[in-house]
């Protein structure tokens, strides 16, 4: 099963990349959340390699994700491979210059069964494909709308 958004976002290609990588964000959201997040890589620099486990609620039962980074171009592209309760997910997040002002922002999420009991969700899941990917769709171009202020707060 395929979700994928695209956006574009009134802001440059490096400070959109700045805001997609930025690691520590989305640990602090995590932990903001209420999950519990450990780095289990020891990089000290962005790049292929790294890696978090997440532990906590999620959809009313306490799930644990493993997180790696497995494709990293600077400017550019994004790849994470995810794995949770017997899916695994992989996660790519392009980024492209419109202008020299305005990007495009991709989001492909692929998700894999790994198990029976796996492959039993994502079958009953496909009969929501058009909500799921609604919210998929929304929640993307959230995150787009929170980047362009981000950027517009920068730039005072």
């Amino acid at each position: 099963m395929q979700f994928s958004s695209v956006q574009d976002v009134n802001a440059p290609l490096d400070f959109v990349f700045s805001q997609l990588s930025d690691f520590e964000s989305y640990e602090s959201y995590a932990m903001r959340v209420g999950a519990e997040v450990k780095r289990t890589d020891e990089l000290t620099q962005k790049g292929v390699g790294m890696s978090w486990n997440i532990q906590g609620d999620f959809r009313g039962k306490h799930r644990n994700f493993e997180i790696e980074l497995t494709e990293f171009r600077p400017d550019n592209l994004l790849k994470f491979m995810v794995a949770a309760s017997g899916i695994e997910a992989n996660v790519t997040m392009e980024a492209m210059a419109l202008t020299r002002k305005q990007s495009r922002i991709k989001a492909t999420t692929v998700l894999k069964p790994k198990s029976i009991s796996a492959r039993l969700i994502l079958q009953s899941a496909k009969l929501a494909k058009n909500s799921m990917n609604r919210k998929f769709n929304h929640r993307f171009w959230t995150y787009a709308n929170y980047i362009e202020n981000n950027y517009n707060a920068a730039r005072g």
